[in-house]
């Protein structure tokens, strides 16, 4: 078993609504007791390895932004895969977060029962979108909360209560933190809904 900090942690990005990221490395087949399994992202050894060959965005992501702070080795596992491959996949994730993006958005438009996390979800795939475009057509690698807006090149451009009120749901659907969005609140975030529909579609084509 291996234990590693990944992350806003351990890249200096810390603020007071960061968490820690941890990962857990084990044998297929392997127990784990004695830990609170709610707090750690689990692996298999054979897993990660999957994701190298892949050249995987959380592969790199855990190339360049991990710590082990538990082995038992000399060298940690991740340590000793080196690099991980090419990352090949990038149209198909980017279609993934996309599609991830229009139906959260329908869901919000159709429904009202699941506004926040729809709402997180926005976030989520604006963000996973804006990271695999960096690492797979800019090559920088670029993992944090804000990546969509530090990419150097066609970051997204919306109202900034827009996008500070999308990053508070995603933090109120996965750690219970903050309210739930009002009326007014989701009523400008869906103003700025053919905007951000606008960003994907260009770098979408560029992909092309």
């Amino acid at each position: 078993m291996e234990i590693y900090a990944f992350g806003s942690i351990t890249r200096g990005d810390i603020d007071k609504l960061s968490d820690v990221d941890l990962l857990l490395l084990k044998d297929i087949d392997e127990k784990i007791s004695d830990i609170d399994k709610e707090q750690f992202s689990i692996y298999s050894y054979q897993r990660i390895l999957e994701l190298w060959k892949e050249g995987n965005p959380f592969a790199w992501h855990l190339y360049s932004e991990s710590k082990c702070i538990f082995c038992t080795n000399s060298v940690s596992y991740i340590e000793s895969l080196g690099k991980p491959s090419q990352y090949k996949n990038l149209l198909n994730d980017l279609n993934k977060f996309y599609k991830l993006f229009n139906d959260s958005k329908d869901s919000i438009e159709q429904n009202n029962y699941s506004i926040d996390f729809d709402l997180s979800m926005i976030f989520l795939s604006i963000r996973n979108f804006a990271s695999c475009f960096s690492l797979g057509y800019l090559g920088k690698l670029e993992f944090s909360r804000d990546s969509a807006i530090k990419i150097n090149l066609h970051p997204l451009k919306i109202n900034p209560k827009t996008y500070d009120r999308l990053k508070q749901s995603r933090l109120l659907a996965t750690r219970g933190i903050g309210k739930k969005i009002s009326k007014e609140e989701l009523e400008t975030i869906q103003e700025d809904f053919p905007e951000i529909e606008k960003w994907f579609n260009r770098i979408l084509i560029l992909i092309k």
